[in-house]
């Protein structure tokens, strides 16, 4: 298949699940290309009505070359739209939107436009024509002018970003129908991420929005939140709010990011998957992994990581290598064994995905290799946290690991270590993670030493995972 992941991420927002309304599946993504007036408009099959605030747009999904019944199936295909766009742009962007779909289109849209084609195996195409004001509505960018390309290098660098998609539970309140939120609170409740006591703290957070909370939580649960608010004559503060709706919203990122999400979740899955691959293909900027290989080959541990990866992986991965590179890589194995990699009998066919696996999983090995090469007892929590670069990778740990694990962990460490990790996390989770370690989270919560020390292993692993896959980087 031939496509950019900025139109697989359009795609997966605007037409999630279009695979399985037209036979045959997509074979190829168009990039984003800007309209040409006098080219022929394809026939409109729906258009989206987009609301967000004051703010109002149109997209339209046109086909060609798709047989009578094919477009029928599209037609039916709107009530499920309508629905499933309006979650997945206010859970992308943080905004509160709605979504109309209409079975008729405007024979053409007004103003300058974008469109990307998907081309269907067996011939025929689905064309989505999408409105600049697209992405200057959702898109936290200056637009200097309207070239496709910087419009993509946008669309990449935010999903690129530790809290794409990181949900905002007011944005969720304002827009879902009820029964949408009702699904919503049960997925939470259901696997274990919403107490009465943050019901509570959700009813109190947002008055203008009580009714509708009130309807979609549990009766039970909101009259046990209202009676832990009688029995402690809790007096909720701001704070408490704010960190409360942060440890709703953090739990809601992390349902929806997980492997497998609950069935409410499924028109983000295909999201998610492009959003894996996006940050899989960006781990390594260009340049990194010669250099990872030359710092490994000087240091001494390059030859461990060719072990621990097996010569197919470092075949792929090092294809192209530069001459300082193999050179490195002569520097700690045979000539032969540098020719076997560099230049590997049958190993001349590989695809792109492929290549950007190889290579992400090389660099893994690479670090990892390194990482062993510490001295016995220097992986423990305190010192690997006292390695995090800065501010950047706090929160990309915070994003993966949870507040509630990191101040678990932290009651573990002291010192220097936990102000520095402390002052480098968002407010909200630093409210979290500092009530937890003085004692005066509401309702308390109390850990022993076992609990605390299986909190540092954890994290540890965390940190050292992220640090493999290049997510996160190690001060020198």
């Amino acid at each position: 298949m031939h496509y950019t992941m900025p139109s697989r991420i359009l795609t997966g927002l605007l037409l999630p699940g279009i695979e399985a309304h037209v036979d045959g599946g997509i074979a190829a993504l168009s990039p984003l290309v800007r309209t040409d007036p006098r080219d022929p408009f394809a026939a409109p099959v729906l258009s989206m009505a987009i609301a967000s605030g004051h703010r109002r747009l149109s997209v339209i999904l046109s086909t060609g070359g798709l047989s009578d019944e094919t477009c029928k199936t599209l037609a039916g295909y709107a009530a499920w739209l309508e629905r499933s766009v309006s979650m997945l742009l206010c859970i992308a962007f943080g905004m509160p939107v709605s979504v109309r779909v209409q079975t008729f289109a405007p024979d053409a849209v007004p103003g300058v436009s974008y469109i990307i084609d998907l081309s269907i195996v067996g011939g025929g195409f689905l064309r989505l024509v999408i409105p600049v004001e697209f992405f200057r509505l959702f898109l936290p960018f200056k637009f200097s002018g309207e070239d496709p390309q910087f419009i993509e290098e946008a669309i990449g660098a935010f999903f690129l970003e530790s809290r794409a998609c990181f949900p905002r539970i007011r944005a969720l309140i304002d827009c879902l129908p009820p029964l949408d939120l009702e699904a919503l609170f049960h997925a939470l409740r259901v696997h274990g991420h919403l107490s009465a006591y943050q019901a509570l703290l959700l009813l109190h957070a947002f008055p203008e929005y009580v009714d509708r909370i009130r309807a979609a939580l549990p009766p039970a649960l909101v009259r046990e939140g209202l009676g832990i608010a009688a029995a402690r004559c809790l007096r909720i503060t701001r704070r408490d709010l704010v960190g409360g709706v942060y440890s709703v919203e953090e739990a809601l990122h992390r349902l929806i990011m997980s492997a497998d999400p609950p069935k409410y979740f499924k028109p983000f899955r295909e999201l998610r998957a492009v959003i894996l691959d996006l940050r899989l293909t960006r781990s390594l900027p260009c340049g990194e992994l010669w250099s990872l290989c030359e710092t490994a080959a000087r240091d001494g541990y390059l030859y461990e990581a060719l072990g621990l990866c097996g010569e197919r992986t470092a075949a792929i991965a090092l294809a192209g290598a530069p001459p300082s590179c193999v050179e490195a890589l002569r520097s700690c194995v045979s000539g032969r064994t540098v020719e076997a990699i560099v230049f590997p009998a049958g190993c001349t066919a590989f695809g792109v995905t492929e290549l950007s696996e190889a290579r992400a999983r090389f660099a893994s090995t690479v670090r990892k290799a390194g990482m062993r090469r510490l001295s016995s007892g220097r992986t423990d929590i305190a010192f690997l946290l006292s390695r995090l670069a800065g501010p950047r990778d706090y929160d990309l740990l915070l994003v993966d690991a949870g507040w509630f694990l990191i101040a678990t962990a932290l009651k573990g460490v002291g010192g220097e270590t936990r102000r520095r990790l402390l002052a480098g996390i968002v407010q909200p989770a630093r409210f979290l993670v500092e009530d937890v370690l003085r004692g005066t989270v509401n309702p308390d919560i109390l850990h022993d030493e076992p609990q605390v020390r299986r909190a540092g292993d954890e994290l540890a692993d965390r940190i050292l995972s992220l640090y493999e896959r290049g997510v996160i980087r190690f001060s020198r």
